[in-house]
């Protein structure tokens, strides 16, 4: 990764219309940016290349991949040894479900997103899954009952 540099008013667009649909090209950014399609395409690279853009997905809709329940599970460890830390890590890591963990500060230890099919199958990733590592010492759940904002896009107003 190259030392970045500080952004002007274009990089800054450029990367606002990213965040909104991340795989325009670049004649298309060309128009919403006004800038050349070669310009774009430039600092679309040198974007990429100083670390600004870290990876370009497709977010997939919940609804039609039948995913109807999303939580949020407030995991408090056994223990702090680092071979505990690892193994809940390793557990993370590999349930599909888990789509986030954060360390936290605070009551408990990680925070985990989680999105299963509906509440049997939320009940058996728990119960099956999360409760029977020896390394989780309580495990609280909180239901999203509505999601007012869900958005990917980070703030740009801290940029130098």
């Amino acid at each position: 990764m190259t030392a970045a540099r500080p952004l002007d008013s274009f990089d800054r667009r450029i990367l606002a219309e990213l965040q909104v649909q991340g795989d325009l090209g670049p004649a298309e950014l060309s128009e919403r940016v006004n800038l050349s399609p070669s310009q774009c395409s430039r600092r679309l690279q040198r974007l990429k290349a100083e670390g600004y853009i870290a990876r370009t997905v497709a977010l997939l809709s919940h609804e039609h991949l039948n995913l109807g329940v999303s939580a949020y599970v407030l995991i408090t460890l056994r223990s702090h040894d680092p071979e505990r830390i690892e193994a809940f890590q390793k557990l993370v890591r590999s349930s599909p479900e888990i789509l986030e963990c954060a360390s936290t500060t605070g009551e408990a230890d990680f925070v985990l997103r989680v999105c299963t099919r509906d509440l049997d199958s939320y009940n058996s990733f728990l119960t099956g899954k999360l409760l029977r590592s020896a390394e989780i010492a309580t495990a609280r759940t909180n239901i999203v009952l509505h999601q007012y904002k869900d958005t990917t896009e980070l703030p740009l107003d801290f940029l130098p």
